[in-house]
């Protein structure tokens, strides 16, 4: 798996430190969600989590195969997922008439298999 800037990815806490939240993510691979994400609230925000636990989050940087990763940014439009099929279209509408379209035939189909 290729982590690029914008990927939303799941992970597991694996460690809490002083200065952020190591996550363990797929393919073997594990980032750092540092302090600063927190908004310099990293002392009261550390106690809400705990190693196991799962978290949701976005790759901001890959640098030398070190993984910078972020909580709070996750749902940030301006870090856009490269894995997102809609990001790739230019026009957003004919996206979501491809979608219907699509739906509509499968679902035709299934109706048809179940008389």
């Amino acid at each position: 798996m290729k982590y690029i800037t914008g990927l939303r990815v799941n992970g597991k806490i694996n460690n809490i430190v002083d200065f952020g939240i190591f996550v363990d993510l797929p393919a073997g691979r594990h980032g750092l969600i540092h302090e600063s994400d927190f908004d310099g609230k990293w002392t009261v925000n550390k106690g809400k989590f705990e190693v196991g636990q799962k978290v949701r989050v976005v790759v901001l940087d890959n640098t030398n195969g070190r993984l910078s990763l972020s909580l709070q940014r996750v749902d940030d439009p301006e870090l856009i997922d490269p894995t997102n099929s809609f990001n790739q279209q230019k026009d957003f509408v004919k996206s979501l008439n491809d979608l219907l379209t699509k739906s509509t035939v499968r679902l035709n189909k299934l109706k048809e298999e179940l008389k």
